[in-house]
């Protein structure tokens, strides 16, 4: 009989441990979009470029990660609620792809008001075949109360902001780009990840 509460007791244990490594942790998840122009070119030409979320998908499509995403995919980015890195995924049909390690982040010197915050932004992107910018610039965001379905009301999150950027890059033929634009992000929901 102890030897059966001793395996009760265990298999509890293990039962909990197992439940709590699948525990999902809240997110705020808001649609990206990126939308830059420039010229594209080197010291004896110069041809206007653009660059969308549309021409971003395509790219993550030609690069080295293997995808085909569809017209109606979407880029989001993911931010911890409780604070942490973000990461990005193209949301299609349903299925998340974490294409995150096709961008690179980061933001400088933030200022904030409780209502919202000021920083220096940064994105970078590389398909890994050709590809890629990296531009920062100045950006607000705003910080409120986000809603979802599974994590109900989010206090103090980012639900959106709005960054006029300017940087570099380079396309598949091996010209420099020189850009400028914005990259903002809207429509900001807790969900469960």
């Amino acid at each position: 009989m102890k030897r059966t509460a001793q395996i009760a007791v265990i298999g509890a244990l293990l039962a909990v441990g197992i439940a709590q490594s699948h525990a999902q942790t809240p997110v705020v998840v808001s649609q990206m979009n990126v939308a830059l122009s420039g010229f594209s070119g080197g010291g004896s030409s110069a041809t206007p470029v653009r660059i969308a979320n549309k021409d971003i998908i395509n790219a993550l499509n030609n690069g080295s990660g293997g995808f085909s995403f569809s017209k109606g995919a979407k880029l989001l980015i993911e931010v911890p609620a409780g604070g942490g890195s973000p990461s990005f995924f193209v949301r299609d049909a349903g299925n998340d792809t974490d294409v995150s390690d096709f961008f690179g982040t980061d933001s400088s010197d933030v200022v904030s008001n409780g209502k919202q915050q000021y920083e220096i932004f940064f994105l970078s992107f590389d398909n890994g075949a050709g590809t890629s910018f990296d531009v920062n610039g100045f950006a607000t965001d705003h910080i409120g109360k986000v809603n979802g379905k599974d994590t109900g009301v989010l206090d103090g999150q980012v639900t959106s902001f709005n960054s006029s950027v300017s940087g570099t890059g380079g396309d598949p033929d091996g010209n420099t780009l020189i850009l400028k634009g914005t990259i903002t992000a809207a429509g900001a929901k807790g969900e469960l990840h």
